[in-house]
């Protein structure tokens, strides 16, 4: 099901700690400046939005439909949750490629 600009966005409780971890302080502002693309257009260019492959174990466990990745640049990006239904996005996690790949494997 495509994605636009008709889904509630969220962010998850930990989100902020999140990303006081793992973004210094100028990635913080790169993000902000993505996030804000993000919100006006889920599919902005710059963010490089795609499906990030979760298993059904694991779209199962975290109760969304599926997950998807933006970029806050090449080596950071930003996960978000999708629920159909509820027309709901949840911005879940931030960090390197690493980071997330151990996070979602």
């Amino acid at each position: 099901m495509p994605l636009d600009n008709t889904y509630e966005i969220y962010t998850e409780k930990k989100f902020q700690k999140t990303i006081k971890k793992n973004l210094p302080g100028h990635l913080q502002k790169i993000f902000n400046r993505k996030l804000n693309y993000f919100k006006n257009n889920l599919n902005h260019p710059s963010l490089n939005t795609k499906p990030y492959n979760a298993s059904s174990k694991k779209l199962k466990s975290l109760g969304v439909d599926e997950v998807y990745e933006f970029y806050i640049n090449m080596s950071i990006r930003c996960i978000f949750y999708v629920i159909h239904k509820e027309k709901q996005i949840i911005i879940a996690y931030v960090g390197s490629h690493k980071q997330v790949k151990n996070k979602f494997a």
